[in-house]
């Protein structure tokens, strides 16, 4: 189903910027956890802004360079002159780019729990759930991000145009995010972005709204993802 000698290429070009993200919000929620404060408040404070920032500038750099940026440059053409059909492509591209947000939620749910755990002498069964739900809800609002870059890259053969739209999109729905968090009269602004569908204060009440959040950025993704495959399966390319 998928091209083995793609993915091998497409790890290696992008896996150390992954390694780099993934290394910053690891340290960072080391210092926050070493605080010694409840996983409660320890993930309202982490989760709330940071992992969004930093996951999308991966998302939005990676996204493009997965089929945008290649078509751009013309290294497309070789691709596809060997016996890979597009929708294999599109579709090794979709599986990497997912897989590789999976593994990061996991490293940063891992990152939590064992400084945790250190200080504490353990885990309780409460707070591995409220860390599986942090983490979780992370990689579906990654999965939404990503779904929208991916989509804009198999639409556009221009990097230029793929990031201004895909990358354009995700920075809009992060920066109206931040500006709801600045008084009341910004407040309103939280509706315009789908960034406000992972609610770390709605996980960590213990309410149940967290669900059909979850659904929702599962759907985008999904229906995002399937799209971009689809579309780059079938539209005209400059080869």
């Amino acid at each position: 189903m998928i091209s083995k000698t793609l993915m091998k290429q497409t790890v290696k070009a992008n896996i150390p910027l992954a390694l780099i993200i993934t290394a910053i919000q690891a340290l960072c929620l080391v210092l926050i956890a070493s605080t010694g404060q409840p996983v409660k408040i320890t993930g309202q404070i982490f989760y709330s802004l940071l992992p969004g920032v930093l996951t999308s500038i991966y998302i939005i750099i990676t996204g493009n360079k997965l089929l945008a940026a290649q078509v751009d440059k013309g290294s497309m053409a070789y691709i596809l002159s060997t016996p890979v059909k597009r929708s294999k492509v599109a579709l090794t591209q979709a599986v990497f780019f997912i897989g590789s947000l999976f593994v990061m939620s996991l490293i940063t749910a891992a990152t939590h729990i064992i400084p945790t755990a250190i200080l504490n002498g353990s885990v309780s069964s409460s707070e591995w759930v409220d860390i599986i739900k942090f983490n979780f809800g992370l990689f579906l609002l990654a999965l939404a991000y990503s779904g929208i870059c991916f989509l804009a890259s198999s639409i556009f053969n221009l990097s230029k145009n793929a990031i201004a739209v895909g990358g354009g999109i995700v920075g809009a729905f992060l920066l109206l995010s931040m500006m709801s968090m600045f008084g009341e009269n910004f407040h309103f602004v939280k509706n315009f972005t789908i960034t406000t569908l992972y609610n770390v204060n709605t996980i960590a009440s213990g309410s149940s709204d967290y669900i059909w959040q979850f659904a929702v950025l599962a759907g985008i993704g999904l229906i995002t993802y399937f799209s971009g495959i689809k579309i780059f399966s079938t539209r005209d390319l400059p080869l």
